[in-house]
């Protein structure tokens, strides 16, 4: 399916299970399954991916227009921790800042590969939080479409999740989107990325950065 440049938008949430959890929020998760799924699509959700980690849910969407309004299945939220929003209403699920995409969904969907989507979670250091939007700015706006236009990142508090598709859809090199006196993304990017991260532990290659999270449902 092809849409219109500019037709298709991304959405990334984050959702907290109460603790203990985590098996029957899965049983729950799938039997709502695939009418949970109509419901989305019929609000305007084209594809999604739901990822856990230690009772941590994230959830990346892709609709065809502007909105995403969406709520969990009843079984689900019972499970689920909330947060305050405006108004006093509680919140099961918060919307992620978008910090860097390296392309737009609508330039990559050709509707014909079963790619797999793999949803990853760091933990950035908080006096340092400022500095990694900065450089991911500035490396999105200087060199779009660099390594995989499927890849972006979300940011909730000190968490990051970011998110992409393999195989890499193919894609041509996108021109600059905006210039400045002298490039600020550095060459050594991830020499100059790795001192931004809180690691999750220590592995055999050295500090483990960035966590690759479960796949729950996808559609």
């Amino acid at each position: 399916m092809f849409l219109p440049d500019g037709a298709m938008k991304r959405w990334m949430y984050r959702s907290q299970l109460k603790e203990g959890f985590e098996t029957s929020f899965l049983l729950e998760l799938s039997k709502a399954g695939k009418v949970w799924q109509s419901e989305l699509r019929q609000r305007g959700v084209m594809s999604g991916s739901v990822f856990e980690r230690m009772g941590d849910l994230f959830l990346y969407f892709e609709t065809e227009g502007e909105h995403c309004e969406w709520e969990w299945p009843d079984g689900c939220r019972a499970m689920m921790e909330t947060w305050p929003g405006s108004g006093g209403k509680r919140r099961y699920a918060v919307p992620m800042l978008d910090i860097f995409h390296d392309g737009e969904p609508s330039e990559v969907r050709d509707g014909q590969i079963d790619r797999e989507r793999i949803g990853m979670l760091a933990r950035l250091k908080p006096e340092l939080y400022g500095s990694y939007i900065f450089y991911h700015y500035a490396l999105q706006e200087e060199k779009p479409n660099s390594f995989n236009p499927t890849y972006t990142i979300g940011t909730h508090e000190d968490l990051i999740f970011s998110y992409h598709e393999r195989p890499t859809p193919a894609f041509e090199h996108g021109a600059t989107r905006r210039t400045w006196p002298a490039p600020i993304a550095p060459e050594n990017w991830h020499d100059m990325m790795k001192p931004h991260f809180i690691p999750w532990s220590e592995g055999e290659q050295g500090p483990e950065l960035w966590t690759r999270m479960t796949t729950l449902l996808t559609f």
